[in-house]
């Protein structure tokens, strides 16, 4: 036995880029392949592997796939059954199609062996035939590059957005100078500007400006509300206090596309996260 590739599955959107839920799927006539030719698909975590179960050597074995049967490729789906994927996937927010990745289109990994498969933006509609269900991407093994290459890499990256706070004040908590303060000291916010709901409560508005955020599953909380109130006229003594240590992180289902009629003028093409926050 040995092992024809092996797969493993990033996305930026998962913990330590684990992306577990996804499933490899042969074709039906890849199945037919593995079927008649002793292979079978086994997942190790967020790795894939194919085993042939052979005597001879892995190239004659693929020599034989090649030039005795004809068999160029090997085809699998590639299914996410979260519905969300779009959401937080940094694909186009219109995008309905599938991906495609082809051993032949690929690039050495930076930190280990093997090679990372490049994506092609290719829009297959659903109505190929033999699209399973859930499938976000085809995956395609040449046999001539598994005679030379046997470790693969899918890393797709997490949907980055502006982040943009509500502080809504429905407490007793009044704020004289607020501020967002990053505590990696990364990311800069916009001074926050106040304004009055349609309920007519006191808020404040910032936003993360420039500065575009992955979503991610499990946010690490990094960012806080600071206020500071001046003790005198001259500005020359204050005080500052923490008020939130621990502002939310957004969730997928918060996306707004940023217009001209926010109450900040941003892009049109600006892909906001927003979030409300009472204190």
């Amino acid at each position: 036995m040995f092992t024809l590739f092996s797969l493993l599955l990033e996305h930026g959107y998962f913990a330590d880029k684990q992306w577990r839920n996804a499933q490899l799927q042969a074709t039906s006539t890849t199945q037919f392949w593995l079927n008649q030719y002793q292979m079978s698909l086994h997942k190790d975590g967020t790795t894939w592997r194919l085993y042939a179960h052979q005597i001879a050597p892995k190239t004659d074995f693929l020599r034989y796939l090649k030039h005795s049967k004809s068999i160029q490729t090997l085809e699998f789906w590639l299914v996410q059954p979260l519905s969300e994927f779009v959401t937080f996937t940094d694909l186009p927010m219109d995008w309905k199609g599938c991906l495609q990745f082809n051993s032949a289109n690929s690039e050495p990994k930076s930190t280990a062996k093997g090679v990372n498969l490049l994506p092609i933006n290719t829009l297959v509609q659903a109505q190929e035939n033999g699209l399973v269900e859930h499938a976000i991407a085809k995956v395609i093994f040449n046999i001539n590059d598994l005679m030379t290459n046997e470790d693969y890499q899918i890393a797709l990256s997490a949907r980055a957005t502006q982040w943009v706070y509500h502080l809504i004040q429905r407490g007793q908590t009044r704020l004289h100078h607020p501020q967002l303060v990053d505590k990696q000291n990364e990311v800069s916010f916009s001074t926050p500007s106040v304004y009055k709901t349609q309920e007519g409560e006191t808020a404040w508005l910032s936003d993360s400006g420039e500065f575009n955020l992955p979503l991610q599953q499990v946010p690490q909380p990094r960012f806080e509300l600071v206020d500071t109130q001046q003790l005198d006229s001259t500005g020359a003594h204050n005080i500052s206090r923490t008020v939130i240590s621990a502002l939310p992180a957004p969730r997928c289902d918060q996306l707004h596309f940023g217009t001209q009629e926010d109450l900040k003028e941003v892009s049109s093409s600006c892909i906001q996260s927003h979030m409300y926050v009472y204190f």
